[in-house]
């Protein structure tokens, strides 16, 4: 590695490090308390209706979906990284069918027109294997990804397998190592952003290769 790519990992690194610390001192004075109030009254019907609420920022790409996931730890505590599986698989199978039955033009108004040059960078190498690492690795982009190979002609039933199968490692991890080590919102958005961090250096590394294989 050069001196110069280096410098660009460590740079990652510590943008993501800031981004963190500043998120668990700044995350529990985020407002949510409209979320958590709508959420509420819909009573036995709050999981769905939460599910259905974190998927939107999902498939209209511009939305922000950070006040919705940290409401869910209020509302749900570890249940919320359930919630946010089934809400991440119900975008990916809206947003690959979007792509798939009206293409480009409907993808463009959705994303908008800086980020369908996201989209269009993944369509260029959409094999299986590219997809288990974009499932596993990237899973902070999965709205792109998912409106990516609706743009290609991979079949629907691999897709949602690889799709359903490759964040359960990253669920486990959560769920007995991380959970036992958070007491509130704060430590819940460090831990969340802090995981991150070996995921974008290993996403890196993985593209420098296949520009270097092309």
């Amino acid at each position: 590695m050069t001196a110069k790519e280096k410098r660009k990992v460590f740079s990652y690194v510590v943008l993501i490090i800031a981004v963190s610390v500043s998120l668990s001192i700044w995350g529990p004075r985020i407002d949510t308390s409209g979320i958590i109030s709508f959420v509420q009254r819909m009573g036995i019907w709050a999981p769905l209706v939460y599910i259905i609420l974190l998927a939107i920022p999902s498939i209209i790409a511009p939305l922000i979906s950070s006040p919705i996931f940290i409401s869910g730890y209020i509302l749900f505590d570890t249940k919320v990284l359930f919630y946010a599986y089934l809400s991440m698989l119900l975008a990916t199978v809206i947003n690959f069918w979007i792509a798939r039955k009206w293409g480009r033009a409907l993808v463009k108004k959705l994303v908008g027109k800086d980020d369908l040059a996201k989209v269009d960078s993944f369509t260029k190498d959409y094999g299986l294997l590219s997809l288990i690492f974009l499932r596993v690795f990237q899973g902070h982009i999965s709205d792109f990804v998912s409106y990516a190979y609706g743009l290609t002609n991979m079949k629907f039933l691999p897709y949602i397998i690889v799709s359903i199968l490759a964040p359960i490692p990253y669920l486990l991890l959560w769920q007995y190592y991380i959970f036992p080590r958070i007491d509130n919102v704060a430590d819940f958005s460090f831990w969340f952003l802090i995981t991150l961090i070996p995921f974008l250096i290993i996403s890196w590394f993985y593209w420098k290769y296949k520009k270097r294989e092309k």
